[in-house]
Order: structure tokens, then sequence, then C-alpha cells
């Protein structure tokens, strides 16, 4: 009997230890796809909630559009500064727009839009009146059902512009309309 052990060679050993190498490196590489998916999951996740967000931004500056009875509140300067109502002079070739991409703009010259959504921050919206179709190139556009209307009929246009932010506060969605409305 002491023959057969001194014969033996290790080969099970050596079989068992290539077979658990290949189960470990089946774990990691699963370990790592898992946490790829769940990586991709919660940015997809982010991203729902985001535009979300600014779609309730841009619900709000449509709501403030509608219930608004005149063009005045975008001619205050005063109150521009502090709700970000904007107006755009036909003369003027030079304006750009407020800057939608500088945080401080949000901050100082936005309106809230109510509650927010499983979000970091409230969404923001800014409004700019573009003037009444035909008195501003800008305002010149079609808009469903305003860009046919009876000669004589006065359509106000504006361009609302909202932003959403994730859950971390790290990342913004922006959305933005043009609302036509028939002057009263």
């Amino acid at each position: 009997m002491s023959q057969s052990f001194n014969k033996q060679s290790g080969v099970t050993l050596v079989f068992s230890l290539v077979i658990l190498v290949a189960l470990t490196m089946l774990g990691v590489t699963s370990i790592q796809t898992t946490t790829t998916e769940l990586s991709m999951a919660g940015n997809q996740r982010e991203s729902s909630l985001m535009f979300q967000a600014a779609e309730m931004g841009l619900n709000a500056g449509e709501t403030f559009i509608e219930a608004s009875d005149t063009n005045g509140d975008f001619a205050n300067t005063s109150l521009n500064n502090g709700l970000g109502l904007y107006t755009v002079d036909a003369d003027d070739t030079t304006y750009t727009g407020p800057n939608y991409f500088n945080k401080t703009t949000w901050l100082t010259a936005s309106q809230e839009a109510g509650m927010g959504v499983y979000s970091s921050a409230k969404p923001r919206y800014m409004i700019e009146y573009l003037g009444d179709r035909k008195q501003n190139p800008l305002a010149d556009i079609k808009i469903g059902g305003y860009g046919t209307g009876a000669p004589g009929d006065i359509v106000s246009i504006y361009r609302a512009t909202s932003r959403g932010v994730g859950l971390t506060g790290n990342s913004f969605r922006y959305v933005q309309s043009y609302y036509g409305k028939d002057k009263p």
C-alpha cells in the first residue's frame, strides 16, 4: 500500500486548483457585470427624475403665461431680475437670452416651480416674451394653430425654459418650449 501513495503525482490537486481559479474568475466577472448594470440603472433613474422635474418646471412656466392677463410683468426690470421674466426687443440684434448653463442665473433670475420630484432642488423656469407674431422676427413662428390665425388676431409668443436637477445635485436637464397666447 505504501507504494501506491508514493506513485501519486498530485494531479487531483492541480486539477482542483485550476477549477477553483476558473470559478473565481467567473465570480469576479459576474460581480463587475452586476456593478456596471446597477450603475446604468442608477443613471437611468437620475435622468428620468431630471426630465420629470424639468417638465414640471415647464408646465409651471406655461401655467404662469396662461394666468397672466398682461405682458406688463415682462416690462418691469426689478421683477425680471427676481422672477426670470425677460422681454426680447425686436430691434436688439445682440440679444442672446439668459445664460442657461450658469448656475447663478438659475438661482437669482428664475422662479421655483412648486414642489420637487425626488430631486435635490425644486425645478425652476424662465420665460422670455418674444413679442407679438409679426412684430418680432423671433416671434414669427408657427405654433400649433396659432400660425394660421385669421387676419387681425394678435398672438403673443413666449419661450419658456426649465431646469430640472437630479438627486445628486450634480446633473441638470433643460427643457424649452414656445407658447402662443391670444392677446386679451
